[in-house]
């Protein structure tokens, strides 16, 4: 009840790793970042595949304290 998530944090940290290889294919490989965002800085055009896993892990991190959910400190 009171352990340590760590089995959830990499369950966690692979889904974002999946999650970021066919946004970072499409994003870099496919041009979208170029094609349709060339108002951005030149370092988003093409970023590092690692830059876009830890992306998607802040915005996890975001959300989770942006939008709580009830049942996940429930008390049983």
């Amino acid at each position: 009840m009171f352990a340590i998530p760590i089995v959830g944090w990499l369950i966690g940290f692979l889904f974002a790793i999946f999650l970021s290889i066919p946004f970072w294919l499409v994003w870099t490989v496919g041009g979208i970042g170029m094609t349709f965002f060339s108002w951005l800085p030149e370092a988003f055009h093409a970023p590092g595949f690692w830059s876009i896993v830890g992306l998607f892990v802040c915005l996890e991190i975001i959300r989770s304290i942006l939008i709580p959910r009830p049942w996940k400190d429930s008390d049983d």
